[in-house]
C-alpha cells in the first residue's frame, strides 16, 4: 500500500469513527403530541400549540394560534427537526418554514424563516 492511500484510508477511518462518536449521544426523537411554542416576532412573542404526529421520520399536525390555523408538515432526523407550514395574513399567503434542534424528549428551540418577515427564534416544550 502506498503512503498516500494509507495516508487516505486512516483519515477515512478517523473521520467515520468521529462522526459515529459525535451522533451517539443525539436523541432519537418521537414528537408525537401536544406542543406549546412561542415564536419571538419583532414586536413580541406570540404563543401557539402544536398538535403533531409522527410517523417514521415524517411529521404531520396542525398549529393553532390567534391568527388562525394551519396544517403542518415536516421531517425529523435524530434531533434535528424541519417543518413548514402556511397562514393567511389578511389575504396574504406566508410561507414558513421552521428548523429546531432538540434539547431533550419535550424541548426544541431553532428558527422560522418567515417569507417576506426573515427568521425569527422560537422554542416549543411539549405540554402533552
Amino acid at each position: 500500500m502506498t503512503r498516500t492511500r494509507a495516508l487516505l484510508l486512516g483519515t477515512s477511518l478517523f473521520l467515520g469513527l468521529s462522526a459515529f462518536t459525535a451522533n451517539a449521544g443525539r436523541i432519537l426523537a418521537d414528537l408525537t403530541g401536544t406542543w406549546e411554542v412561542s415564536v419571538q416576532t419583532p414586536d413580541q412573542a406570540v404563543t401557539s400549540t402544536l398538535a403533531v404526529t409522527q410517523k417514521g421520520d415524517s411529521i404531520s399536525g396542525t398549529l393553532s394560534s390567534e391568527i388562525g390555523q394551519a396544517n403542518v408538515k415536516g421531517l425529523v432526523k435524530g434531533d434535528t427537526v424541519n417543518f413548514a407550514f402556511g397562514l393567511d395574513m389578511g389575504g396574504q399567503a406566508i410561507e414558513i418554514a421552521a428548523t429546531a434542534l432538540l434539547s431533550d424528549k419535550d424541548n426544541m428551540s431553532g428558527s422560522m424563516d418567515v417569507s417576506g418577515m426573515g427568521n425569527m427564534p422560537f422554542s416549543a416544550k411539549r405540554v402533552k
